[in-house]
């Protein structure tokens, strides 16, 4: 669970800087979580619940294994994101994702991720922002990466019921 900060100093969309890098996420990829996600994702392939060594993994566990973890961004920058703040706290809610898959990934991988800011811009009144999850492997292959966009500020008068 996500703690709230306290004295925090809010990451507005006009604070957000193209380019600011969070940091670094590593993780084995395991027969155990290939299945368990197989599992939660209600894909009962015995391809990947009984994944061994070497076996595919099922790419969309990227989302899961790699999140965005845009507080890790907004912290770099020396802010703190949304919806961790003290004060008047909100969503910065998804609007749109786009995946690219370069590499399988494997059981027995490595994988890196990272999240960095991509874009900012404005859209009928509305603000948005693109964050990019890169995705490497042990060999430092590029594997896959997202794109992930939020919504940082509504149109003023936009009803959000």
């Amino acid at each position: 669970m996500l703690d709230i900060i306290i004295n925090d100093k809010r990451w507005e969309w006009e604070a957000v800087e193209i380019g600011t890098k969070g940091d670094e996420l590593t993780l084995d990829v395991t027969s155990e979580s290939v299945a368990t996600y197989a599992k939660d994702a209600r894909n009962f392939d015995h391809a990947y619940i009984d994944a061994g060594s070497g076996d595919l993994a099922m790419p969309t566990g990227i989302f899961r294994d790699c999140q965005l973890r845009r507080h890790s961004v907004a912290q770099a920058a020396g802010y703190t994101s949304l919806e961790m703040v003290e004060d008047n706290p909100r969503q910065t809610p998804f609007a749109k994702c786009t995946a690219r898959w370069f590499a399988p990934i494997r059981v027995g991988d490595t994988l890196t991720s990272s999240a960095q800011v991509l874009e900012k811009y404005e859209r009928r009144g509305s603000k948005f922002v693109t964050f990019r999850v890169e995705i490497t492997n042990q060999d430092q292959e590029r594997v896959a990466e997202y794109d992930y966009t939020c919504i940082f500020e509504y149109a003023k008068g936009q009803n959000l019921s």
